[in-house]
């Protein structure tokens, strides 16, 4: 046995698989859908049918209730051609739909016990992801990495990379790929050797072909969240705290009048995208939203007045990320939502900070602030050092892993950005302090700044970010989670906010919250 295949201690079992810790990775162990003989035998048959590979006339048995052929035909195989789901891959709708019917249709037949769990399995093993379709149905599953046939690893939200035990079939891998690559309108051969693609759900693919990577084809799937996490979630999982929540959701809004330019940053997988989903719901509904990505992730929920635009890279049909924020600045944005800025559209960002377009939200790859403010003067991104103050806040996002608590994310730095003799200074108002984010001791330019446009005292401006963080703690207390339900309440807050904190409190709001202040100036 290979050093690096060694399973030590059992980690968790789920209804999915067994987690093993491993010396160098842990272990997934995924378990097989167990059918009984007559299960299996009538699952398969499903699924040729399904994929045209068997005839109608087998569904007709005494076993089955009367017309389950017909019915079949006409709610799952008509359903599969009109929206060509044996060349491509189905969206999440499509696939629910699709699987309401199927567990409807099988209901009334007594040798299928599971009926959810039979009706999941023909479908994926017929039109989804087939051998890897353990990893749409467990939701801690944030990455799958499929290497080579036998090298199969995902990334587990609370037990990081593990090595699973499933093997590949060649031909069925291959199938699915060509799926894929047909679902966004492009081929994946030898001449086309890299395939960087968006699933109907969301997810983001990547793979290469053998004469790129000579170890075989390689396959990356990131999994797109179906439930956008709100900033409650991250203040629960300490994330965040709600102090330094409190403090964003200031920024981000600026009382609909200056709201600030911030650049979320952080490496591969820390959270910079989920940060900025949580940013952009802070934003209020009546300003026009314009979001630019390469792939599209930044959820806004039931937004009306949104307008996504996603870059295109497919053969014949290039759209690049700078053209797309360009149009945008004709399309009367109150709002620009950057998914990341990575070349030439980070010169064309600043340029419409410059020009009055505030709260400006974007991502970028870098570990700090201060490697953030390196990374936009240096080519591609090449931002004159004049305009970099532009930027109003940096939010920092790290990785971490323990063995105690598996991985985790964490806001490390939140840093204000300004200038001095045409210098760029940061100051850290919030900064990791023992794996917790505990506010600096340095004074705020940025409420200063808030208090000299808004007509307010720099306390009045601290007690509205006090008061914000006691409505997300409340929200916390009482389970308010749903990512619509916390939206609607904070879009409450701006347009009447002393009834929701009447809410909170009860009648007497503003004694509680004068009470409240006094005691926290003590």
């Amino acid at each position: 046995m290979k050093f690096t295949d060694i399973k030590l201690a059992k980690l968790a079992d789920t209804a999915l698989g067994e987690i093993h810790k491993g010396l160098t990775h842990n272990f997934y162990d995924v378990k097989p859908v167990l059918l009984s003989e007559q299960e299996e035998v009538f699952a398969k048959t499903l699924e040729k049918v399904i994929q045209r590979k068997a005839p109608f006339s087998q569904l007709s048995s005494d076993a089955l209730p009367e017309n389950f052929e017909d019915k079949f035909r006409e709610e799952i195989t008509l359903a599969v051609e009109l929206n060509g789901l044996l060349e491509k891959m189905p969206s999440r709708k499509v696939f629910v739909q699709l699987l309401e019917s199927l567990i409807k249709l099988v209901a009334p037949i007594s040798f299928i016990e599971n009926k959810a769990l039979f009706a999941e399995k023909v479908l994926h093993s017929s039109i989804g992801l087939k051998q890897l379709a353990f990893f749409s149905l467990e939701d801690d599953f944030e990455e799958l990495m499929v290497n080579g046939l036998e090298s199969v690893f995902v990334f587990h939200r609370e037990y990081g990379v593990c090595k699973t035990n499933i093997v590949l079939d060649e031909k069925v891998f291959n199938n699915i790929l060509q799926r894929i690559a047909f679902s966004i309108g492009t081929n994946f051969d030898y001449k086309n050797p890299l395939l960087d693609a968006r699933l109907p759900d969301g997810s983001r693919v990547n793979a290469t072909m053998k004469n790129v990577s000579p170890k075989g084809i390689s396959l990356t799937i990131r999994k797109f969240s179906q439930v956008p996490m709100t900033m409650l979630d991250l203040i629960e999982k300490q994330t965040i705290t709600s102090e330094a929540a409190a403090f964003l959701w200031m920024m981000t809004d600026g009382f609909a009048i200056n709201a600030k330019n911030i650049l979320v940053v952080g490496s591969t997988a820390s959270g910079k995208t989920t940060m900025l989903n949580v940013l952009s719901n802070f934003i209020r509904l009546n300003e026009r939203i314009v979001t630019i990505e390469d792939t599209l992730e930044v959820s806004l929920l039931d937004r009306e007045n949104w307008i996504a635009l996603e870059a295109k890279h497919t053969r014949g049909e290039e759209v690049m990320m700078d053209a797309l924020l360009k149009n945008s600045l004709r399309m009367r944005p109150d709002r620009i939502v950057v998914g990341e800025v990575r070349g030439e559209e980070a010169v064309t960002l600043f340029t419409a900070m410059d020009n009055g377009h505030n709260g400006c939200l974007g991502t970028i790859h870098a570990n700090s602030a201060r490697d953030a403010m390196t990374k936009l003067r240096e080519k591609p991104l090449a931002v004159p050092e004049a305009m970099l103050p532009l930027v109003d806040l940096v939010v920092v996002m790290q990785r971490k892993y323990s063995k105690d608590t598996g991985v985790s994310r964490k806001v490390s730095q939140i840093a204000e950005v300004t200038s001095m003799e045409r210098k760029v200074l940061l100051a850290n108002v919030f900064e990791l302090n023992s794996n917790r984010l505990v506010k600096t001791d340095l004074p705020s330019q940025l409420l200063e700044d808030f208090a000299e446009q808004s007509s307010m005292t720099k306390n009045e401006v601290k007690k509205e970010i006090e008061t914000r963080q006691i409505v997300l703690e409340w929200l916390l207390k009482k389970q308010i989670r749903k990512p619509q339900e916390v939206l609607e309440f904070i879009q409450s807050y701006y347009y009447d906010s002393e009834k929701v904190l009447s809410l909170i409190y009860g009648n007497d709001v503003e004694q509680t919250l004068t009470e409240q202040n006094d005691y926290q100036q003590v």
